[in-house]
């Protein structure tokens, strides 16, 4: 990683990033609120308002992704070459890790249903290889110092 463009690369992970976080908002608001609903209201816990800066915590999240993302597409960029097809891969890595499986763990603990992980997770990751080759587009690498 020593030709890194940090300032390319932090700007790919903040595309990526608001991309996952609009299009998660969206999902979670619209498309499977009943579903959570279904979920949630069973166990007493209501599906309250975003109070006191909770959707901090929502961006943090897809900071997170944003930048696992692009450091996998920076990681990957030697291997298999610029472009789009490097950066569907970083985006289905960060889709493994951060969609796929980190929520699988609440399933046994019924704070996630099978249903709600299948649907959040195929809506995802179609969104994360948007957000990771659109995120990708702007990047390349510095050019190497000449002594």
């Amino acid at each position: 990683m020593k030709n890194v463009n940090w300032g390319k690369f932090v700007l790919g992970a903040l595309i990526a990033a608001v991309i996952c976080f609009v299009s998660d908002g969206f999902l979670h608001q619209k498309l499977v609120d009943t579903q959570w609903h279904e979920l949630m209201d069973p166990l007493g816990l209501g599906m309250g308002e975003h109070k006191h800066g909770g959707m901090i915590w929502f961006a943090v999240f897809e900071a997170g992704r944003g930048f696992l993302t692009m450091y996998v597409y920076v990681l990957l960029r030697p291997r298999l070459g610029p472009g789009a097809m490097t950066a569907t891969w970083a985006g289905v890595v960060a889709w493994v890790a951060y969609s796929l499986t980190g929520p699988a763990q609440f399933i046994p603990l019924g704070f996630y249903s099978t249903s709600l992980w299948a649907s959040v997770g195929a809506y995802q990751l179609v969104f994360s290889i948007i957000a990771a080759i659109i995120g990708a587009a702007p990047y390349s690498e510095e050019k190497a110092a000449h002594a």
